[in-house]
């Protein structure tokens, strides 16, 4: 959750994993073909439950000037409804990366809707979401879920866009 620290990620079956084939990085890529799933505090196996998922998420560092988050909208998996986001935290740091796994490293600047109350359909785009009133720029932001749709053994989805701005 938004301010505590974070731990690494593995890809796997078991609880604190990933999907083998759908890692972090698959959110970012671009790709709505790809996707990154996270099992959180629970397993592939694990009967399905509403906390499956959740509290997991990704960081990353930008190699260009820090900018400002103003929006980002969210791309649905390809199947399972009830694995998509429901609500996020974005949080923004300056930090260094070997810092960046400390929750005290964060700066929240966003707590809210991941754009897909109404379900836009399969490897879809949700709702853009306006960050307001945001004028920090931050070289790193840390993405995490904090609720989902329904109950799954998981979270999924296959995009995360962020849309932003240089500062003036």
């Amino acid at each position: 959750i938004a301010g505590n620290d974070s731990s690494p990620s593995s890809p796997g079956e078991t609880i604190g994993t990933y999907w083998p084939s759908e890692p972090p990085e698959a959110a970012l890529d671009g790709n709505l073909d790809s996707e990154y799933t996270n099992h959180g505090s629970c397993s592939g196996t694990s009967p399905v439950h509403a906390e499956c998922g959740i509290k997991t998420g990704f960081y990353i560092t930008f190699n260009s000037e820090p900018f400002i988050l103003v929006k980002f909208r969210i791309v649905t998996h390809k199947g399972y409804p009830d694995r998509d986001p429901n609500t996020i935290t974005i949080e923004g740091s300056n930090n260094n990366e070997s810092d960046l796994v400390f929750g005290k490293s964060w700066t929240l600047i966003y707590d809210g809707d991941a754009g897909l109350t109404k379900d836009p359909g399969r490897r879809a785009y949700g709702v853009t979401q306006t960050i307001s009133n945001n004028s920090l720029s931050f070289a790193s932001y840390r993405i995490l879920i904090t609720s989902k749709r329904g109950e799954h053994v998981c979270v999924s989805y296959s995009e995360f866009e962020m849309i932003g701005r240089f500062p003036d």
